[in-house]
């Protein structure tokens, strides 16, 4: 296993606890039930294709993740507007947001690297994991 596999198992394993955190937190916020269910079956995908993209499993789910990548953003941008519906505390709202953001980039970066898989070469595989260390810093 490589070094940048490792790196992004341990984020996806980070980004589970933290995406597990966020959806305890929204059940004590009372954001609608269909809201919640819908956002942790998003967020176990969104961390299934980061597991499948250290795999390297692009090519055998490509074709599933370029109809399920829209629906990811689109929980993305739906938990963007309940956070702002339902905070509590609206002084650090923005900063919050931004630093969920800054945390989640990655993974849809990863996800959409699966979306948008073509086959690739050598030089692309190689270029595609300095990415992802990088996506990780």
């Amino acid at each position: 296993m490589k070094f940048w596999q490792v790196a992004v198992f341990a984020y996806a394993v980070i980004y589970f606890v933290l995406a597990g955190t966020m959806e305890a937190e929204n059940l004590g916020q009372s954001l609608p039930i269909a809201y919640i269910a819908f956002s942790m079956i998003a967020q176990t995908l969104v961390v299934g294709g980061v597991v499948l993209f250290g795999l390297e499993k692009g090519p055998e789910f490509s074709s599933v993740w370029r109809w399920l990548f829209p629906l990811l953003v689109l929980e993305l941008v739906v938990g963007i507007v309940f956070d702002a519906t339902y905070q509590s505390n609206p002084d650090g709202l923005l900063m919050n947001e931004l630093a969920g953001l800054w945390l989640a980039a990655p993974a849809y970066y990863f996800n959409f690297r699966i979306a948008r898989h073509r086959g690739s070469s050598a030089a692309d595989r190689l270029r595609r994991s300095h990415l992802a260390v990088v996506a990780l810093l």
